[in-house]
């Protein structure tokens, strides 16, 4: 234990036993005292002071109050309280259909996955030691693969001929056609 924290602990043990001394010394007094100047005190007989505690006494007559009543549509205040939903009752009609509507949904085939439709614009291409390279577009973005190569992660670059290009979408393995010269794309 350092100066300082031996300093510290002497000081609130002074207060502390400055405080329990004091508490000791200073008198308790269950009834406080009213001081009423003489002035008042000499204008004031018994028998007034008698008659003044009577009257408080038949102010203050609580019987005389009556009976809270309440109102019926107040409810009851303190009744329990259920938070979960009434159940509907529905009739065997109702029943049968839900259960054919729920038997339905479950047959049902979903749809069939569909590759997105291309983004991509045709630049151009350039073959080079028997490689064709690919240039393509995409919102804003140059593009530059081969034969085999990957776009994106995505797409697979398949073919690319005078009239077309063929891709591979990867994550359902479709193939879609890019067709050059503002021809329409397709899927096959």
């Amino acid at each position: 234990m350092d100066a300082a924290e031996k300093k510290r602990k002497m000081i609130i043990g002074g207060v502390l036993v400055g405080t329990v001394i004091a508490a000791a010394l200073v008198e308790v007094d269950d009834e406080p005292e009213l001081h009423v100047p003489e002035t008042l005190q000499s204008g004031r007989t018994a028998q007034d002071r008698a008659k003044k505690t009577e009257s408080n006494a038949a102010q203050l007559d609580v019987s005389k109050l009556g009976q809270r009543k309440f109102s019926p549509v107040a409810g009851e205040l303190f009744a329990s309280t259920n938070w979960v939903p009434k159940r509907t009752v529905i009739d065997d009609h109702e029943e049968e259909q839900a259960i054919r509507m729920a038997q339905a949904a479950r047959t049902s085939e979903p749809p069939v996955p569909t590759a997105p439709p291309l983004q991509f614009k045709y630049a151009g291409k350039a073959i080079a030691d028997n490689e064709t390279w690919v240039f393509l577009s995409q919102s804003g973005e140059n593009l530059i693969t081969k034969i085999g190569g990957k776009i994106n992660d995505t797409y697979r670059l398949d073919s690319v001929n005078d009239n077309a290009i063929t891709v591979t979408y990867l994550p359902l393995n479709i193939k879609q056609t890019l067709t050059i010269n503002n021809q329409i794309a397709g899927t096959f």
